[in-house]
């Protein structure tokens, strides 16, 4: 089974690549996008500088960097849908990066991207995003058959329904999941909520939802929960989809969303790859969580089926207050 880390240049594709990755995945933001689309219309789904390369040069660079040690490197274009304008610019950009080095696959959720790109480049490898979204075996063909080779799962599907999938599906269509770090409040393929504008609904409770008391209401019902109670789960809840307000746990490694417990049914399912998530995160923290993920992998594949502990998985993990709550997960 294989990591997917998350890089930002060449010199964190090396530090990752030490720390066990077996995959690498990055964005670009280009200055001609920007002047042609302004600001606010991302290439990606992460328009934070830190969550991208910042020139063609550098994604060279981290590509050379990556394919010296035999891992691939794959290039997200994750935007529900692109104009044909759009398009123009992005296939541009691939015969740019193509001239110069190889490039292993591209990570697109817009089926019009996927059949403008394999027009163009029918040797080009695709992933499915997440935000295409993939949520049953029919919507998995559907992509295969416009070109995509590997599925890359939503966040929250439960584990019988993704087995259930996979076991519907070609076989020789690779598959991948969610392992850690940051999670989504609403179903990430069909969420409509701009990020680009100040900073996404969703991501503030405390801001937009206010609760008024009103005394000597004829509609209060003392029998059903409190609203309050409520608005406090899903604070809760947000707090930990939020990467617990980038916390760490007693081992330094980062608190968030985390689904290290499912490893060896992952595994039982024939998953290729584990995708670490986190773009703009820092080093450090991109370091410590492909160090977590590849020691907990590394303690799956070395005990038989039957020996293998979730006790032990979550004593890698070191949360045991998170893990029993069950808000991290996203297999819960």
């Amino acid at each position: 089974m294989k990591i997917l880390a998350p890089v930002a240049s060449a010199s964190e594709a090396k530090a990752l690549i030490a720390m066990g990755a077996s995959e690498l995945y990055c964005g670009i933001q280009l200055n001609n996008w920007q002047r042609k689309f302004g600001t606010n219309v991302w290439m990606n789904r992460r328009g934070n500088k830190n969550a991208n390369i910042q020139s063609l040069n550098e994604l060279i660079r981290l590509i050379t960097v990556a394919h010296e040690k035999n891992v691939p490197v794959f290039l997200v274009l994750n935007m529900p849908f692109y104009s044909s304008d759009q398009h123009v610019v992005i296939l541009s950009l691939i015969e740019d990066i193509l001239e110069h080095c190889p490039l292993d696959a591209l990570i697109i959720g817009d089926p019009g991207l996927i059949i403008a790109i394999k027009k163009a480049f029918p040797k080009m490898e695709i992933h499915a995003s997440s935000l295409a979204p993939v949520l049953n075996s029919a919507s998995a063909s559907f992509y295969n058959n416009l070109g995509a080779s590997r599925i890359i799962f939503p966040r929250y599907i439960d584990l019988p329904d993704l087995k259930n999938i996979i076991n519907k599906i070609d076989k020789k269509i690779e598959t991948e999941v969610f392992i850690l770090n940051d999670g989504c409040v609403f179903e990430e393929g069909f969420c409509n909520v701009s990020h680009a504008l100040g900073g996404a609904l969703c991501h503030n409770p405390l801001q937009f939802y206010t609760l008024v008391q009103k005394q000597n209401s004829r509609h209060v019902n003392s029998k059903k929960q409190p609203f309050s109670q409520h608005l406090q789960n899903y604070r809760k809840w947000l707090w930990h989809v939020r990467n617990c307000n980038g916390g760490s746990d007693p081992k330094g490694y980062p608190l968030g969303m985390c689904g290290l417990c499912a490893i060896p049914e992952l595994i039982n399912m024939g998953v290729t790859s584990l995708k670490i998530v986190g773009r703009e995160a820092s080093l450090s923290k991109k370091i410590l969580s492909a160090k977590l993920v590849r020691k907990v992998l590394d303690y799956v594949e070395s005990c038989d089926k039957d020996e293998i502990s979730v006790a032990k998985i979550r004593s890698i993990r070191g949360t045991p207050k998170q893990c029993s709550n069950g808000y991290m997960c996203y297999f819960r």
